[in-house]
């Protein structure tokens, strides 16, 4: 064990990477809890789904399309100038959101509320582009993304178990509050770190990726899809799962499983030093996530489901810090907090498309069926990989054939300029 962690030992060795990294999750967490908190609070103080339902698809869409434009403020103005504004603005939305619920306020309100809380800012690539301005291998970028990832994924499938917890056994908004008091203690810390801080863009040439993107984001954007729809079906889907078993109260656990899957998986993939090149490695776990996910819609029991999350959880991590390094070796570094914001677009539409397929699938067919859905998001993220491995291999390869050490990122080559489709190979 100590040879797997220290490969992290030595990243996080680092000054200031430790503080950042914390500082980073904790400031992150409204990205796995503040939309299911919202959910649970509506429905809670309204009775009524489909109002929760259309609150959720509001704050989604808003916060998808969000995404790429504050990134691109990150990137001109730096994070503290740029976050600062950024997260009063999602403390005055979510505050307005819990006062308009708790009063039983219009819902049109609510839309409203939840629109401007979902105006937050790059919260996933703040932490990943610092890493990216601190690190300066291919290797130890690798290993920072994959321990990134597997805290994203602790984050993404326990978050939705303690924001239940918060609001059916303690309080409707409590979820929320959470969120906010997150937010802004992880963003003070994490802002005031100003030595690991990229320094904002400056100059207008390559200023920003805007629609040229290179062939192997677009593709990963669209991976994303895939995923997320995996996602958006999942939770409510176990959810679901252990209440027809008679069991509900147990679904946090099936999902603590899972997240511990994740965590050991990212772990391990990103302590080692893969010589297989990049697309290979990218087709390889979304192959076997996808079988991992077609096997947990074939559970007969919670302790089935259980176990097979914990082997689901083991490919997940990895999955996305790939989809991660293929932005990072695709485009320059001023530019890769827009890059990533891509990967957040398209994780964003298909989780609150996968949510909404898998709840009129529960309604319907029961809980196999919304896991069915599931695993269909993640055979279609297989199918995505699959038609776009040529790109992501031309994309993406750098001397990985001949087992030479990583090539110098193209944001350090002297001819670096506005991105084109396919760098060249070194």
């Amino acid at each position: 064990m100590a040879g797997v962690l220290d490969n992290y030992r030595g990243i996080l060795s680092h000054p200031g990477a430790k503080a950042f990294v914390a500082a980073g999750l904790l400031a992150r967490l409204p990205m796995s809890m503040f939309n299911i908190s919202v959910i649970l609070m509506v429905q809670l103080q309204y009775e009524s789904y489909a109002m929760a339902g259309r609150v959720a698809a509001v704050g989604t869409l808003v916060w998808a399309a969000q995404t790429v434009p504050t990134a691109r403020l990150v990137d001109r103005l730096g994070q503290r100038a740029a976050m600062i504004p950024l997260t009063a603005v999602f403390v005055l939305g979510a505050a307005m959101a819990v006062v308009t619920a708790m009063s039983r306020g219009p819902e049109w309100l609510l839309w409203v509320s939840v629109a401007i809380a979902s105006v937050q800012g790059p919260l996933g690539s703040l932490t990943r582009a610092r890493w990216s301005h601190l690190l300066e291998s291919d290797r130890d970028i690798h290993t920072a993304f994959s321990l990134e990832g597997a805290l994203d994924e602790v984050l993404f499938v326990s978050g939705p178990a303690l924001a239940t917890v918060l609001a059916t056994l303690v309080w409707p908004p409590l979820g929320v509050v959470v969120c906010m008091t997150a937010l802004v203690i992880g963003m003070t810390i994490l802002l005031a770190q100003t030595a690991t801080q990229p320094a904002p863009r400056t100059g207008d040439e390559g200023g920003h990726l805007g629609f040229r993107l290179p062939a192997a984001v677009i593709a990963m954007a669209l991976v994303s899809v895939g995923i997320g729809a995996m996602f958006g079906g999942f939770d409510i889907s176990v959810i679901a799962f252990a209440d027809e078993a008679g069991r509900q109260g147990l679904s946090g656990v099936v999902l603590a499983f899972v997240s511990g899957g994740s965590l050991v998986g990212g772990l391990l993939y990103g302590a080692r030093h893969w010589r297989t090149p990049l697309w290979k490695r990218t087709v390889l776990t979304a192959l076997l996530m996808t079988l991992s996910f077609v096997a947990l819609a074939f559970s007969p029991n919670l302790l089935v489901l259980a176990a097979l999350g914990v082997l689901a959880g083991l490919t997940i991590a990895p999955t996305m810090t790939n989809a991660d390094t293929v932005v990072q070796r695709v485009v320059r570094r001023d530019q890769i907090t827009e890059g990533m914001a891509w990967l957040r677009i398209g994780m964003g539409i298909g989780v609150a498309f996968g949510a909404w397929v898998a709840g009129g699938l529960i309604e319907s067919g029961g809980a196999h069926a919304g896991l069915g859905m599931s695993a269909a998001g993640a055979g279609l993220a297989l199918v995505l990989v699959l038609a776009s491995a040529g790109v992501l291999r031309r994309g993406t390869e750098r001397g990985d054939a001949e087992q030479l050490d990583d090539a110098r990122p193209p944001s350090e080559r002297e001819e670096a300029v506005e991105q084109p489709p396919l760098p060249p190979h070194v």
